[in-house]
């Protein structure tokens, strides 16, 4: 995973506007889920794990994202201007948004595909078994 020099130059300003760690994300937006996001302070999900980095920011994807562009299939982050969405990303305060791209510099929209092969074995649809709530869970009392 790489990014390119305009996405780099986003991330910059971020760190100069910003406190706290940046951290990018693929994967975690429910209607755009395979958009990079960049958070602040923001902890990944545990089956992530970083994929590349953009001006010093770790990018981290889950396993079903990378199951999706293993190795040389990796994808680059860019920026479009004026490419706004309801987003809690950062680079929507400079008026742009974080967007994939193939290799070849195409953009990546999966949700455009008429299918989308994703393995078993990190599919959200595949069969888990049982599922019983952590110990420490079932004596909390919600009222």
């Amino acid at each position: 995973m790489t990014g390119t020099a305009a996405a780099a130059r986003i991330v910059e300003q971020a760190k100069r506007d910003r406190r706290g760690a940046l951290v990018f994300t693929i994967g975690t937006g429910c209607c755009e889920s395979t958009a990079p996001f960049l958070y602040e302070d923001f902890w990944p999900g545990p089956d992530s794990e970083s994929v590349g980095e953009i001006a010093g920011v770790a990018v981290f994807a889950p396993e079903y994202l990378r199951a999706l562009y293993p190795g040389a299939e990796g994808v680059v982050v860019d920026v479009e201007e004026g490419l706004m969405a309801e987003s809690m990303s950062i680079e929507t305060e400079y008026g742009c948004r974080f967007i994939l791209r193939d290799p070849a510099g195409t953009p990546i929209d999966r949700q455009a595909q008429q299918a989308c092969e994703v393995p078993e074995s990190v599919s959200a649809l595949r069969s888990r078994g049982p599922q019983e709530l952590p110990e420490v869970l079932r004596r909390v009392r919600m009222r």
